[in-house]
């Protein structure tokens, strides 16, 4: 990536609108406002923002480390008692997304590879990662599961302000308009160290799922165990952190994805508005039957991305072991069962072509 006067532009861009969307008081402002910027850039051919692996996972990191902060060991305690409520949202959020899948390879020009590929909650990244090896197309996998997360990511925004409850506004504005109190250097060096072990993982270790995620969440975990409580970061780090992920998501989004898209963008669109509807409904039994909170509940319902989720998880500042452990164990399920399912969708729907 070439550091010129246009990426410069975008990022001052993204910053500006982040703080607009802040006065708005929706949530995980500095995560959207770079996302659209650099999206419409992407799109309209102008400039498409790509990081170098190392600083994306740097801010990758630097969330999973906040998110540790909000993983309770009370609630990991209790969750064997909701065993069955919580495997039930796991396969139903599953099943959704086999059924848009379903329906996408019955009703549009898409392969049924492609298609399950492009529905399944894995990630754009893993499921392109499937793509070739199980004759899919790359590029619609990629362009669907996109399409996708761009509709999740504007439900997010749109539910925010609901999710976080207006007589809580400040307090979840304050972890991007105040400096955390009584910091102090320890707790500056182990947070160091805890996003450092996420970004090792990430550069040598990326066959483990979400490890960037994972790894320094469940380290900030254990070391809150043993009543090590390193706190949260300073805002202008969480900011930049934020600044990078959203700008590098937009920057995905390129003129081709929407040509791509373009013959099937309604059927896409009127699937994941389904599989959102959907997971509204299993947020709400979620909420009464484990007794957590909406917003915890819808985070953990929607097929979002982990990096996305955890993102706004962060800033609303809900207990995210539910939501974490719901996204991992179904990640999870995506690896080991996906290209089974692929497979057996492929002998059920033949061979057709792709695209006319």
């Amino acid at each position: 990536m070439k550091w010129d006067g246009r990426l410069a532009l975008l990022l001052v861009a993204g910053a500006a609108l982040a703080f607009i969307l802040r006065a708005l008081h929706l949530p995980a402002s500095w995560l959207f406002g770079p996302l659209v910027v650099s999206a419409v850039s992407a799109v309209r051919g102008w400039k498409a923002v790509q990081f170098p692996a190392g600083i994306y996972l740097a801010g990758q990191a630097t969330i999973g480390t906040a998110l540790g902060a909000g993983f309770s060991p009370r609630t990991l305690g209790v969750l064997p008692q909701h065993l069955g409520i919580f495997s039930f949202a796991v396969v139903f959020i599953l099943l959704t997304s086999l059924l848009n899948g379903w329906l996408l390879a019955r009703y549009t020009r898409l392969n049924a590879a492609t298609a399950f590929l492009g529905t399944m909650p894995g990630g754009a990244g893993v499921m392109a990662a499937m793509s070739d090896s199980l004759g899919a197309d790359t590029r619609l996998v990629t362009a669907v599961q996109y399409t996708r997360l761009l509709i999740i990511l504007a439900s997010l925004a749109c539910f925010g302000t609901v999710m976080k409850g207006h007589p809580h506004a400040g307090a979840a504005a304050a972890i991007v308009v105040a400096p955390a109190a009584g910091f102090v250097a320890w707790k500056l060096g182990v947070l160091v160290l805890l996003a450092f072990c996420g970004w090792a993982v990430g550069i040598w270790m990326r066959f483990i799922p979400a490890g960037t995620f994972l790894v320094p969440t469940l380290l900030y975990f254990v070391l809150s165990s043993f009543g090590v409580t390193p706190g949260t970061w300073p805002w202008p780090v969480l900011a930049a952190a934020y600044l990078v992920m959203g700008s590098q998501i937009g920057g995905r989004f390129h003129p081709s994805t929407v040509a791509m898209i373009r013959g099937v963008i309604l059927p896409v669109i009127g699937t994941t508005v389904l599989l959102l509807a959907a997971s509204v409904a299993l947020a709400w039994i979620v909420m009464r039957e484990m007794g957590i909170s909406f917003a915890s509940g819808y985070l953990a319902a929607t097929p979002g991305g982990l990096d996305s989720v955890a993102a706004v998880a962060t800033e609303l500042r809900i207990d995210t072991t539910i939501v974490v452990s719901m996204h991992l164990v179904r990640l999870l399920c995506v690896l080991i069962a996906g290209p089974w399912l692929v497979r057996g969708g492929m002998r059920w729907f033949g061979s057709k072509p792709v695209v006319a």
